[in-house]
């Protein structure tokens, strides 16, 4: 993930509190959950996260991920948003 949703100010932004509540609960969830191995990278000030998966994931990885971008994808069709955008790239 790159940069704010600039929905509202700083502290009040919804959209951003959104996807970065969506974003830590699947990091965190597949910390607790599985046994996959990813190497993290954030920087707050400029809304950057990075998630390296290293090797093969599991199938309860893949399914924590889909489960993301299905909210991703539910926050900006449910909220008519702009202020997101998603690509998948396939690595």
């Amino acid at each position: 993930m790159s940069g704010h949703a600039e929905y509202d100010d700083l502290g009040k932004d919804i959209v951003c509190s959104a996807v970065s509540i969506l974003t830590f609960n699947t990091i965190n969830s597949v910390e607790a959950f599985t046994k996959d191995k990813f190497e993290f990278d954030s920087d707050e000030e400029k809304g950057y996260i990075k998630v390296d998966f290293i090797g093969d994931v599991s199938h309860d990885t893949e399914l924590l991920m889909s489960s993301f971008a299905l909210g991703i994808e539910s926050i900006i069709k449910d909220g008519n948003y702009d202020y997101i955008k998603m690509t998948y790239k396939e690595v």
